[in-house]
């Protein structure tokens, strides 16, 4: 079955909200290195969801290390430096795009994510084919995407 990318995208977004939501959550995000994909809700300028939309994205590439950092793979650097008042939920699929909550218990929030992040996941392949790759270009992920899943506690 073929669907649209822009239905494949309404579906991820309706299912951000839902994370969001699930969570607890005051703002949610997909991102891939390169930039923001999908948010909710979408940050008015000048407001808290901004600012963390503004961090967030001047820090991508140290979100996208942390999976290698904890490994051991690589230094861990703290992405969320400085950020108070929110913990923060992060779902890596396949390395290539990561799924963000700030929710007030991302302890809390973790067990409960992973169904809608399976489907969340399934859409993401089929909207783009790129992140059935690894992180490093290698593996074919047909099926089923690796989904690392991360609660990193407030810094406040």
């Amino acid at each position: 079955m073929f669907e649209s990318r822009e239905r494949l995208a309404e579906d991820v977004h309706t299912l951000l909200e839902a994370l969001r939501k699930q969570s607890d959550g005051r703002y949610a995000c997909v991102m891939e290195p390169s930039g923001l994909l999908f948010e909710s809700p979408h940050p008015d300028e000048g407001g808290s969801d901004a600012a963390l939309r503004t961090l967030l994205e001047r820090n991508r590439a140290a979100i996208f290390a942390i999976p290698a950092g904890m490994a051991g793979e690589r230094p861990l650097e703290d992405a969320f430096a400085g950020w108070e008042g929110d913990e923060f939920l992060l779902a890596f699929v396949n390395g290539r795009v990561a799924v963000v909550v700030a929710c007030p218990d991302a302890e809390r929030a973790r067990p409960g994510a992973f169904d809608v992040l399976k489907v969340m996941a399934d859409r993401l392949l089929r909207y783009d084919a790129k992140y059935r790759l690894d992180e490093r270009g290698r593996g074919l992920f047909l099926g089923r995407a690796r989904i690392d899943i991360i609660a990193v506690g407030g810094n406040g």
